[in-house]
């Protein structure tokens, strides 16, 4: 049977079990009119805590107002994954990366500025950012990962390669090794670059900062491809 899920807004402080919470509008919405639910009916929340067993308590369908009463604890597992530094490209294209980041495992999301980011993709405005962290929440819903995606402010190689000092993490290259990933600690960042790939000067810098080249093979890969792939084979390999 199917699990169904609601998410609960990330930025409300966790409640305890037995509390009655009335979800948002457009959770409420999506429970009362398109899922039909009833009370009593079991669901899972996801929220600030992570995850959370829950039970409709109230149901109106005209406005919608859904509220649901936690049956048990919050369960959140430390987010692990690796973190991906991704350079900005086609709109549609890293919200797709997005999604799927989450349900592959990435800890974190970096939003990348690189020398060959296209000039209407480098400035991303508050309202994508605000997209961006909306998709991620929904993607969580619908896999049930208890831990959300950190997605950082828009960040320049050079902040990154600072920020990582002693961090050491994997870029994507067509000179590095093929194959399985080069060790490195735990969740470690992994860097893809745009359309065209990093420049010789930016794989320079980050080889200095500690950072290890990686290749995926022969086949030319668009960004959010490469980004994903590098994604499920780092999580696919043995603790």
């Amino acid at each position: 049977m199917r699990k169904i899920r609601l998410a609960w807004a990330v930025d409300t402080p966790p409640a305890l079990p037995g509390a009655e919470i009335f979800l948002a509008a457009d959770q409420a919405r999506h429970g009362a009119l398109v899922l039909r639910l009833t009370p009593g009916e079991p669901i899972e929340l996801v929220g600030p805590a992570g995850l959370a067993p829950a039970r409709v308590s109230l149901v109106e369908k005209s406005p919608p107002r859904l509220a649901a009463a936690l049956t048990g604890p919050w369960a959140q597992a430390a987010a692990r994954g690796p973190r991906l530094a991704l350079a900005l490209i086609q709109s549609q294209r890293f919200d797709w990366a997005v999604e799927k980041s989450v349900e592959l495992g990435a800890s974190a999301l970096i939003p990348l500025i690189t020398e060959r980011v296209k000039s209407g993709e480098a400035r991303p405005g508050a309202a994508k950012q605000d997209r961006w962290k909306r998709l991620a929440e929904e993607a969580r819903k619908q896999c049930g990962r208890a831990s959300a995606l950190d997605i950082s402010p828009v960040t320049s190689l050079s902040e990154l390669t600072a920020q990582a000092e002693n961090q050491p993490g994997l870029f994507l290259s067509p000179t590095g090794p093929s194959g399985p990933p080069p060790e490195t600690a735990d969740a470690p960042i992994l860097v893809v670059g745009p359309e065209g790939g990093l420049t010789p000067a930016e794989e320079s810098a980050l080889t200095q900062a500690g950072f290890l080249p990686w290749s995926l093979g022969p086949t030319i890969l668009r960004a959010e491809t490469a980004a994903l792939a590098a994604l499920a084979v780092m999580m696919a390999r043995p603790a």
